[in-house]
């Protein structure tokens, strides 16, 4: 089995899903920045050269360890729905479903004001420095790769004729190499460069995505920008055999990932082999479990207590969950200095092209995060709500020291994707580069179950198997390992990224 693209570095490494994105964060390092001010010009350069996975209309969460204190720290910086989005709203104007794109599913983008506030409690240089190479590959240009064009082509039907004349100037999607540029979204990276998160939610930028979302009849307030905050909140956590897994809380679906893990360590996994027929099965019957209390019991904690220990008393229990399982266009990274201060970021618009509303003049698609909403329950759509969003990222930690930052794509099918690479690092003591390189199975809801080459495959009767040549499209994934003397960084051969490190 060939493995994904990995270097070796004895000080400091960056692993993200675009190498210019992976070299802006390595520049960073160079200059003498630590983990937190890389992960700015990384992410904020992934929001340019990866614009429809993760771009300034979106969403970022952080998993941040801090070598001074020895603490790890969670940044959910996740926006919430405009003020005018009432419940009553949703059922005129969506006829009782919610939609999966168009103006209704934006809530407001708090990417900015997350980057931001990482940078403002543990940065060292100076913020607008860290922002000269995202507004060099906006206004320059840059060279697409692979994963943008193939969003270009899925999206473009669409996309209006302002997305397309930014993403397809040769008025058809781009193929690999070709040029893009996005002088606007420069002007507003450059806005934010000079005033911080001001000159984001407190000035033009803002004024536009306001008069675009009007226009399209959701009604939003200058305050729905203003008074926007990112939250430090305490991680969730879970001994899994030695090993400490930390996760992102709710409104995040971090938790079903622990309840996966709750749930499989009653099983000697390790007795199991890595690509058996047995550990799919033991692993769906705990992830079916999981995802049934997810419906059940996870939303915005802001709307309703949110009782970990009796999340995680589920014991497993037969049947299909109606679960809704989208697949997503997210990017995550990891990072770790010289220091040992390491984060796991990960940042996302939901879809690709996310609600597909572009904010002309501006250059800033918005998110669809609001269709994560539901209709009852604890997830139910409310004014200035976080609807139930899939992003996480983790750090796991052995002897109180983190040993690896890993993160990646797959919308509703991350927490299945988390607990597959905590038991390939724990179960089956697979190095990163192997671990992220391991093939795959994903649970696509209902029966239907994706499964990578490789795998002893359930008995027929039981799922419908979609099988997948390896490496499939199961998500892309960026890890970096921490071990004594050095750092290993990992880009998943799903994508295409390149590690940075020296």
């Amino acid at each position: 089995m060939g493995y994904g693209k990995t270097i070796i570095a004895e000080h400091a490494a960056v692993a993200s899903e675009q190498p210019l994105a992976s070299l802006a964060g390595y520049d960073v390092l160079r200059a003498g920045g630590n983990a937190f001010d890389a992960a700015v010009a990384t992410s904020f350069s992934l929001a340019v050269t990866f614009h429809p996975a993760g771009g300034l209309g979106g969403d970022f969460f952080g998993m941040l360890f801090e070598a001074k204190s020895g603490k790890v720290h969670c940044l959910n910086s996740s926006g919430w729905s405009p003020s005018g989005l009432t419940h009553d709203l949703v059922m005129s104007k969506w006829g009782g479903q919610i939609p999966q794109f168009g103006p209704l599913t934006c809530s407001i983008p708090a990417f900015v004001a997350g980057v931001h506030e990482m940078h403002r409690r543990f940065g060292s240089l100076p913020f607008p420095q860290l922002l000269a190479g995202p507004i060099e590959f906006a206004t320059r240009g840059f060279p697409a790769g692979e994963g943008i064009c193939r969003s270009v082509a899925g999206a473009y039907p669409e996309l209006s004729p302002e997305a397309k004349a930014v993403f397809a100037p040769g008025g058809k999607p781009p193929t690999p190499g070709d040029a893009i540029k996005q002088e606007n979204l420069g002007k507003v990276i450059s806005n934010i460069a000079a005033r911080g998160p001001e000159g984001f939610y407190a000035d033009w930028p803002a004024d536009r995505i306001r008069e675009a979302l009007e226009g399209l009849g959701v009604p939003t307030e200058a305050g729905d920008f203003r008074d926007y905050r990112p939250e430090w909140v305490a991680p969730l956590s879970l001994d899994y055999r030695g090993t400490k897994v930390y996760e992102v809380p709710p409104n995040s679906m971090g938790a079903t990932s622990l309840l996966i893990l709750k749930l499989l360590s009653e099983h000697d996994m390790s007795r199991t082999g890595a690509l058996s027929r047995e550990r799919i099965d033991l692993t769906m019957k705990a992830v079916l479990t999981a995802y049934r209390r997810r419906d059940e019991l996870l939303g915005d904690p802001k709307f309703g207590k949110f009782d970990l220990e009796g999340f995680m008393s589920a014991g497993t229990s037969d049947g299909i969950p109606a679960s809704r399982i989208k697949s997503g266009d997210t990017t995550a990274f990891s990072i770790v200095d010289a220091e040992g201060n390491v984060v796991s970021g990960i940042q996302s618009l939901f879809n690709h092209f996310g609600s597909r509303v572009f904010v002309p003049g501006c250059g800033v698609m918005l998110n669809n995060r609001g269709s994560g909403f539901s209709l009852s329950g604890p997830n139910v759509v409310a004014p200035r709500k976080r609807p139930l969003n899939t992003l996480s990222s983790m750090i796991l930690e052995r002897n109180g020291s983190p040993f690896l930052s890993i993160g990646t794509s797959g919308g509703d099918r991350r927490p299945l994707q988390h607990a597959l690479f905590v038991t390939n690092a724990v179960d089956y003591s697979l190095a990163a580069e192997a671990n992220v390189a391991h093939p795959r199975f994903l649970w696509g809801g209902g029966t239907d179950l994706i499964v990578e080459e490789g795998y002893e495959l359930p008995d027929s009767g039981t799922y419908d198997l979609q099988k997948l040549p390896m490496p499939g499209r199961t998500g892309v994934c960026q890890a970096v390992e921490i071990s004594p003397g050095h750092r290993t960084a990992v880009c998943d051969l799903r994508g295409d990224g390149v590690p940075a490190g020296f």
